[in-house]
């Protein structure tokens, strides 16, 4: 009885260690050390995510477990490309192909969303990044510090 209650006990200890959420992540959050809080689950419970570059594919509570299903990665920019910051509605997420079309002079720009729009604690904006081909990142830096950018997100 004593044998099997120890091997019992030892069964219970093997355990592996994996990824909670230290805080609440937003969609497109990177996903770094500050962001995870290891805990140790019983072994085989769940798949370790590979988080080597990776972001929050969804909202993530603050303590629940960062499966692969909750991450993503960071969206591809081609080369040569700069982000710039502009003001971005809620549904452009990283990694989301967005036209940016400028009023004055009339124009569009192909862009892609590199990180999701934050709370500007002095304008209450939300601030995020869009890379641009470098021909364009002027343009587009200047019409968004003049008000005079659109940003459309594709559906």
């Amino acid at each position: 009885m004593v044998i099997a209650a120890f091997l019992w006990d030892l069964r219970g200890r093997s355990g592996v260690p994996f990824p909670f959420a230290a805080r609440a992540l937003e969609t497109g959050e990177t996903i770094d050390d500050h962001a995870v809080e290891w805990r140790t689950v019983p072994r085989g419970l769940m798949n370790q995510p590979d988080l080597s570059a990776a972001t929050a594919g969804r909202d993530i509570g603050r303590g629940e477990p960062i499966t692969a299903a909750a991450t993503g990665s960071g969206p591809t920019i081609p080369e040569g490309w700069w982000s710039v910051p502009v003001t971005l509605p809620a549904s452009a997420v990283p990694g989301r192909a967005v036209r940016l079309v400028v009023t004055a002079p009339p124009q569009d720009i192909d862009g892609i969303v590199v990180a999701a729009g934050r709370d500007d604690l002095l304008g209450g904006s939300e601030i995020g990044l869009v890379a641009v081909p470098a021909e364009a990142a002027r343009i587009v830096a200047v019409a968004a510090m003049d008000g005079t950018l659109l940003v459309l997100v594709q559906p």
